[in-house]
């Protein structure tokens, strides 16, 4: 049995195997499919490429919006890196009255948000396409989600020393520093479960903590890196919202 076992593993791990596997799966699994292809494409400001998502997937965060945005009227809601919609269709259910829009780099992910929207009509909900902010007016939101965009996957499973040949920290400091371009003053910035810390940007100096775990712990499955890009061993960070500041000015 033992030698059959090793045979099977043997098997499975050769080429012809593993070729014949990704060819079955691109072609049965849309989800798989969606994700091959955006990391063959690999455009400028691909983070993570995975579409993992679901409901409610972030209690506390959108609790927390629905407390500091709940009576602001027309509040202007952006999800940056959506993924195939449940966070914003969640984010409705939290804040009823706001206009919320999501945008991702992957077109196939924001073919299929219009597709649930066109199930369920919501003038005040929208999809776009986009690979980064530059294209959203300045202090145009009261909010800014960016939630397990801001990292990639293999850093963990590939026990990375350094991020720069994935996602290079001046990437996140141009993608963060854009964000808080695009928020009003007294906007919230959502930042979590990302492999850089927004404390370490420039941007970061024209806002406040205003939620922050009390005892962060590492997350092995989002190791943190530094502005060198070094792997920051047994780091935690736990801040994660922040408000820009009345006074600060364009990052």
């Amino acid at each position: 049995m033992r030698s059959a076992d090793q045979l099977i593993a043997r098997v499975k791990r050769s080429p012809p195997y593993r070729l014949a596997r990704f060819v079955y799966r691109f072609a049965v699994d849309p989800e798989y499919r969606s994700v091959a292809l955006i990391r063959f494409e690999n455009p400028p400001n691909l983070f993570q490429p995975y579409l993992d998502t679901w409901l409610d997937r972030y209690p506390l965060l959108f609790a927390f919006a629905r407390e500091k945005l709940g009576s602001t009227p027309q509040a202007h809601v952006l999800s940056c890196g959506c993924s195939t919609g449940e966070e914003v269709f969640t984010l409705r259910s939290y804040l009823p009255e706001a206009a919320i829009k999501g945008i991702d780099i992957n077109r196939r992910a924001i073919t299929a948000c219009k597709k649930k929207l066109d199930r369920s009509p919501d003038p005040k909900i929208t999809f776009e396409v986009a690979s980064s902010t530059h294209e959203e007016a300045s202090a145009s939101y009261d909010a800014i989600f960016c939630l397990a965009v801001l990292r990639h996957g293999d850093l963990s499973t590939t026990s990375a020393t350094t991020s720069e040949a994935i996602i290079p920290f001046t990437d996140f400091e141009s993608m963060v520093g854009d964000l808080a371009r695009c928020l009003k003053a007294g906007g919230l910035l959502f930042i979590a479960h990302s492999n850089f810390r927004f404390s370490d940007t420039t941007a970061s100096r024209g806002f406040e903590v205003a939620l922050s775990l009390t005892s962060a712990e590492p997350n092995p499955r989002t190791p943190l890196f530094d502005r060198d890009n070094c792997f920051m061993l047994g780091a935690a960070y736990g801040d994660l919202v922040f408000r820009k500041l009345a006074q600060a000015g364009t990052p």
